[in-house]
């Protein structure tokens, strides 16, 4: 990319990390939010945080990436950069809004790059004047960590689209390009059919039970912890995201959602703030070993049987979304890895027999 300037508008949890990557690769960052706080915490994390996130992620930090960015709460001060990645909730009138506000600040040949994980980016430029220069740059949580970055849009040129790889190289993450456009791209399609499942266990089972036994076969984080992770509030908004392409594929079981909204209203959110399936301290869940692990293969079954959607739909080949699985969820095996170890038809089974128990479509085999 010619131009050395960049931006991100959002100063939250991937905001923070994308613009402090950015620095870190030498490019000049000013990272744009209406909230002052956010901003302070995002200087501070900065400051004293990034390099040692950098270094414990394998990304050699060069000298004073902080010095590098800039914090502003006005889109004006993103005049001349020449990539801008919106980084703000997952409200699709919201990320309009930004991308009608940076085109009136921005170069027509400037590229827009959404890390929306429930919506996609021809969506969020309808409306825009220059709707080419939108595409999908899709980090994993936490995205300094995990050596990923998707990247893709149906409506987006290809000159857009190569700027996108290029900038992900830059910041030392391994882009896969997508090839077909849907809601939740790759890697929160594989993501939700883990947490959409074990949503559905916990009709059976103990938030603990699920998650060590999820742990056991390899997964770096629960499917509840993760929720924990993201927060229940914005893991039932992306849900409701979901619903308009996908129906209720990854919605909970309706006693469920009502526990998680009662949650939600009480104030339970997840690790944001202290407490949701699990109590959080030091920045970690702490789960309980249960009397007894749950049986797993349900969840397995439904992620495996996502990755065959995945390929049905045309968003990448068995090879690409193997891939983006492990390096999404740091495990050394990928959907299709599970499919191998468990078997075709075990799995198949095991789908048949949940689909026929509970009659939710994350478990409708189709393969």
């Amino acid at each position: 990319m010619e131009n050395g300037k960049t931006g991100v508008v959002g100063a939250g949890l991937m905001g923070k990390d994308i613009s402090g990557m950015l620095a870190n690769a030498g490019y000049s960052v000013v990272l744009v939010d209406v909230d002052p706080d956010a901003l302070d915490a995002a200087r501070e994390f900065h400051e004293t945080k990034l390099g040692d996130e950098l270094r414990e992620a394998g990304i050699a930090k060069k000298e004073s990436p902080a010095e590098n960015i800039t914090y502003d709460t006005e889109m004006s001060a993103l005049e001349g950069a020449g990539f801008v990645v919106e980084a703000v909730p997952e409200d699709i009138e919201l990320k309009r809004n930004i991308v009608s506000s940076l085109e009136e600040v921005l170069a027509d040949d400037a590229v827009i790059a959404t890390n929306t994980s429930s919506l996609m980016a021809r969506e969020i430029a309808e409306g825009a004047e220059h709707p080419e220069r939108v595409v999908l740059f899709h980090f994993a949580n936490p995205a300094i960590h995990r050596n990923i970055v998707e990247y893709s849009g149906d409506k987006a040129s290809e000159e857009a689209l190569e700027t996108a790889r290029e900038v992900g190289e830059a910041i030392e993450k391994e882009p896969f390009r997508l090839h077909s456009e849907h809601r939740a791209n790759c890697l929160s399609r594989l993501s939700a059919s883990i947490k959409c499942s074990a949503t559905w266990e916990l009709l059976e089972a103990e938030p603990a039970a699920i998650d060590i036994a999820a742990n056991r076969v390899g997964f770096d984080r629960g499917p509840l912890e993760f929720i924990d992770l993201i927060g229940l509030d914005v893991h039932l908004d992306t849900v409701d995201n979901l619903s308009v392409e996908y129906g209720d594929r990854y919605a909970p079981p309706d006693e469920v959602r009502e526990r998680m909204e009662k949650m939600v209203e009480e104030g339970r959110l997840g690790k944001k703030s202290g407490e949701g399936f699990f109590i959080w301290e030091g920045g970690e869940a702490v789960v309980p070993e249960p009397d007894e692990p749950h049986e797993v293969t349900p969840i397995l079954a439904a992620l495996v049987n996502e990755a065959h959607r995945l390929v049905a739909d045309g968003v990448g080949d068995e090879e690409t979304v193997n891939e983006i699985l492990k390096r999404g969820g740091d495990s050394e095996m990928g959907p299709f890895d599970v499919e191998e170890m468990f078997g075709s038809d075990s799995l198949r089974e095991t789908l048949e027999e949940r689909h026929e128990e509970t009659g939710a479509s994350i478990y409708e085999p189709v393969f």
